[in-house]
């Protein structure tokens, strides 16, 4: 979660907002408090995405659909606003992390866990199907782990069973990783797709990985069509569970009834159902949105934004990444005048001591380099140092040329020039060959940029926005930091240029050719699309 901005609203519809929980291309995703005091969670649509009639109308199937959904374990809709200038969708909260998240910072989860997990998330297909709905879009990142068990989020791309599908200008496709064959080659998408999705999340759930890999994503995609899934890191006691819903023929696949019989009865679901660390984080969670809401109510309905105070709070590793407004500082202790005395009429006393309330030093927030997350590169080294070899040789053959041949003085002058020039070209490629590679980490901590030992830290907290900015071999990663955050300036291994408020932090069109560009775009997206919590800017992309 981060803190509200300035330029966010206070409310929406009849909730009060207190955090932006995360965005993505639809919009963006608040904490909210109803007026009865419950918390929910309310996704609302982009102003420009607003504008389009089309968009308008798939998010209103969206809300039916969503609406339409029963059982124990999809989100409930509480309330929504189809009609108004920006649409907007309130959900029930679930005060604990996505299963991404908790992966990502805590590790794999223990087998019994996966079993309970699997046991709910095949509740929530068999409810969506009953519906008449597919999900399509079934990742860790659509997983919440609630005190009570898991919740399945975001039917952003859903659709009817006997529905067309999506309009050419749909905005969700899916996410590369959790595709089933038949959504990868463009087939006919049931509901045994989603029991695929279902198989690749449990492993990720049992592994931290996909069953395919992540490297790459038109590898990846090719694996799901054609390979079988590697299951050899599972535990013997998950195999054939996961492996029967990654089965490439759709008709292999159980239903989720038939999941069921394979898990068995699982035990009833209470707040021990996931590891102590994770559970701790809900914990922490439910407290913190307590007293979010406390400082709301004592606020009063005509204060500012509460993204103003909620900004002086620093996130907490692991835990809800805002907290409430901090008490106010206690007022300076002034010692009282002592009374003058009989022997010591009118004596002067010592001027006050105004003793300030101490303040706690926080912590320092680390990013880690061998943390979970992709880590890319800057190549063209072999480029550059083919380059200097070609500007070096033909400074060779002129000088050769100029030894034996004659030239007229003034047209030596000119190649002189020349060569001075090619030489200044053939040493700055050098340099870049012999350079070692510029290297960005993307993980739950924030962002890591590396040359030969020295790095740059900045951790999710210092950013505002991140984003992918200009195109071909000027495409790059921008940065623009919190107010109060460490400016990221310009330093001799990581030479950084001012983007419109921001600073470009990493170059992606250093990755090669056109294609190994675009394929080091797409992956360096996808990688802050999930870690990024909510401040990549899609729209920029």
């Amino acid at each position: 979660m981060q803190p509200l901005l300035a330029s966010e609203p206070n409310r929406v519809g009849g909730y009060r907002l207190l955090a932006r929980i995360g965005g993505g291309a639809m919009g963006a995703v608040y904490l909210a408090r109803s007026r009865g005091g419950r918390g929910v969670a309310i996704k609302v649509v982009r102003p420009e995405l607003a504008d389009d009639g089309e968009f308008r109308e798939r998010f209103r199937r969206e809300v039916e659909m969503a609406r339409s959904v029963g059982g124990f374990w999809t989100a409930t809709v509480i309330d929504a606003d189809t009609e108004t200038a920006q649409p907007w969708l309130a959900t029930e909260y679930v005060p604990g992390p996505t299963l991404h998240r908790a992966v990502a910072d805590h590790g794999p989860l223990p087998e019994q866990t996966v079993r309970t997990l699997a046991a709910g998330l095949a509740e929530a297909l068999g409810a969506i199907h009953r519906a008449g709905l597919v999900h399509r879009d079934l990742k860790p990142g659509n997983v919440l782990l609630g005190p009570d068990g898991p919740r399945v989020i975001d039917f952003g791309i859903s659709r009817a069973m006997t529905s067309s599908a999506l309009t050419a200008t749909g905005i969700f496709l899916g996410t590369p990783g959790f595709f089933s064959p038949e959504q990868t080659v463009g087939s006919d998408v049931g509901p045994p797709s989603d029991v695929f999705s279902l198989g690749a999340v449990l492993m990720f759930a049992a592994t931290g990985a996909g069953p395919f890999g992540n490297e790459n994503t038109a590898a990846m995609l090719y694996r799901v069509v054609h390979n079988e899934p590697d299951l050899s890191s599972l535990p013997p006691g998950l195999r054939p569970l996961i492996g029967s819903c990654l089965a490439k023929e759709p008709a292999r696949r159980p239903t989720p009834g038939g999941l069921l019989d394979q898990i068995g009865e699982s035990s009833p679901q209470n707040d021990s159902w996931l590891p102590a660390e994770i559970t701790a984080v809900i914990t922490e969670h439910t407290a913190q949105l307590q007293r979010a809401s406390e400082a709301a109510l004592e606020r009063g309905p005509d204060s500012a934004s509460p993204g103003t105070a909620a900004r002086q709070a620093r996130p907490a590793r692991g835990g809800a990444d805002w907290s409430a407004a901090p008490a106010a500082p206690a007022k300076p202790i002034i010692p009282a005048r002592p009374k003058p005395t009989a022997q010591q009429p009118n004596q002067p006393t010592a001027a006050p001591a105004r003793i300030a309330p101490s303040r706690p030093t926080p912590p320092v927030e680390r990013v880690r380099g061998d943390g979970p997350g992709p880590e890319f590169a800057t190549g063209g080294r072999v480029g550059a140092l083919m380059s200097a070899l070609v500007l070096f040789g033909l400074i060779y053959l002129a000088m050769q040329v100029g030894r034996y041949g004659s030239w007229d003085p003034d047209l030596w002058a000119l190649a002189q020039f020349g060569m001075v020039l090619l030489a200044i070209s053939g040493a700055l490629s050098l340099g870049k060959a012999v350079l070692p590679s510029l290297r960005l980490k993307v993980s739950g901590e924030g962002l890591r940029v590396s040359r030969a030992g020295a790095a740059r830290e900045i951790p999710w907290s210092q950013i505002s926005r991140v984003a992918l900015v200009g195109t071909g071999k000027r495409q790059s990663v921008a940065v623009w930091a919190r107010p109060g955050s460490p400016a990221q300036g310009w330093r001799i291994w990581n030479p950084t240029r001012p983007y419109h408020g921001g600073v470009r932090l990493f170059p992606i069109g250093a990755a090669g050719g056109p294609i190994a560009r675009r394929q080091e775009g797409r992956r360096v997206r996808q990688a802050l699309e999930q870690y990024g919590r909510g401040t990549f800017d899609n729209r920029m992309a």
